[in-house]
């Protein structure tokens, strides 16, 4: 005689499965959003530490930028 299959648990198992995944996601998105603050934040130190080192101001970079 054929087993017969459960879908409800089947249907349960995975749904439970894409929670977890979605939760995941969730947190690598956050990981992502976090290290790309960090980036902005030690890019504009440099880019603060460049400006002072030669004596620059903002407007002589977008000038610079501009041209």
């Amino acid at each position: 005689m054929a087993r017969k299959v459960n879908y409800d648990e089947k249907i349960s198992a995975l749904e439970a499965k894409i929670a977890k995944k979605q939760d995941e996601v969730k947190a690598l998105r956050a990981e992502v959003k976090e290290l790309k603050e960090k980036k902005a934040k030690e890019d504009y130190q440099e880019l603060t530490d460049y400006m002072l080192a030669n004596n620059l101001s903002a407007k002589d970079v977008l000038d610079y930028i501009k041209a």
